[in-house]
């Protein structure tokens, strides 16, 4: 990442879930597809579990090499797909909403968010919708299992800005570029 980029805001939406989950961020124009991938990992609260793909904003057209960078794919106004955990097969539309200015401070920096990301490992969008109907359903076995499996403190409802930010921060720090001695 070079200080002197450009900042973008960019709202990453998980698709087929509904109500929706996104969340939108400041980051520089030119980091790597893969400190994008730890930076979307991050704000969505994601586990860094799975493999991953970047494409064009079309769905399943070609995949982008991790080397490129975001302001070599896109440019404001654009678009792209991130496929995470290809069996569960969570995608995400990821917009460049808009260059902004730059205040004093860090980046990449969480801006807002909405409801919580789904649990790592459960089965993808519509076994996620099975999930919420069976958790808001009446109490009987199938719920106390699902409720024993997700943890009780699971809300998807919730979405805690400074819990994204900080865990951005960590995943971001882990696909800098480590200092030569």
């Amino acid at each position: 990442m070079n200080e002197s980029a450009p900042i973008w805001r960019l709202k990453i939406q998980l698709l087929e879930v509904a109500p929706a989950v996104w969340r939108r961020f400041d980051t520089y124009a030119d980091v790597t597809l893969l400190q994008l991938h730890h930076i979307i990992q991050g704000a969505m609260g994601w586990d860094l579990a799975h493999l991953y793909a970047f494409e064009d904003g079309h769905g399943y057209g070609g995949q982008f090499s991790n080397a490129l960078r975001l302001c070599d794919v896109c440019q404001v106004g654009d678009a792209l797909t991130y496929a995470y955990d290809f069996g569960d097969d969570w995608r995400h539309l990821v917009s460049v909403e808009k260059a902004v200015a730059r205040p004093a401070g860090t980046y990449p920096r969480m801006v807002a968010g909405n409801r919580a990301c789904p649990p790592e490992d459960c089965g993808g969008a519509w076994a996620y919708r099975a999930l919420m109907s069976v958790l808001a359903g009446p109490r009987n076995a199938r719920r106390r299992e699902l409720v024993e499996w997700v943890g009780r403190s699971f809300d998807p409802k919730a979405f805690d800005l400074e819990e994204a930010q900080t865990r951005l921060a960590e995943y971001a720090s882990l696909a800098s570029p480590k200092p030569v001695s």
